[in-house]
């Protein structure tokens, strides 16, 4: 039997499953992005075979309307993303009946995704992606 797959969007994935991705609150919406990307930067890492060299920053931007806005900076020493597929690895998910993702931390693979539509469809302001490959 052939195996289907069917290309959804990881903005209908988050909003099918907030509660399980843990971007329900602001709170925990933080706690989620920073558990997230740490974890993609340790595997990133681990790829190429070095400890892994982290540094975050979280920082108030501004408050409005009683709420406030962050920006969160993950910088690492890892793998990195060839600039061309960052939009790819950022902007789409597949699923299929026997979807399997080798991975070693995080959830579905998907948390840097899940952290820019949270902060998007809360805060209406882009995002910015910077990666490099070349240390």
């Amino acid at each position: 039997m052939a195996q289907t797959f069917q290309e959804i969007s990881p903005a209908d994935f988050f909003y099918r499953n907030r509660e399980i991705v843990g971007f329900t609150n602001p709170t925990r919406a933080i706690f989620s992005a920073i558990r997230e990307l740490v974890e993609n930067s340790l595997d990133a890492a681990e790829a190429i075979q070095v400890p892994p060299d982290i540094y975050i920053r979280l920082s108030q931007d501004e408050e409005s309307k009683g709420s406030r806005i962050y920006t969160l900076r993950v910088e690492d020493n890892g793998s990195g993303i060839p600039s061309q597929q960052v939009p790819l690895s950022f902007g789409q998910f597949l699923v299929s009946s026997k979807y399997k993702l080798k991975q070693a931390r995080g959830t579905f693979g998907l948390g840097g995704t899940m952290a820019i539509l949270y902060g998007q469809i809360t805060t209406n302001k882009p995002v910015c992606i910077t990666s490099s490959t070349g240390g």
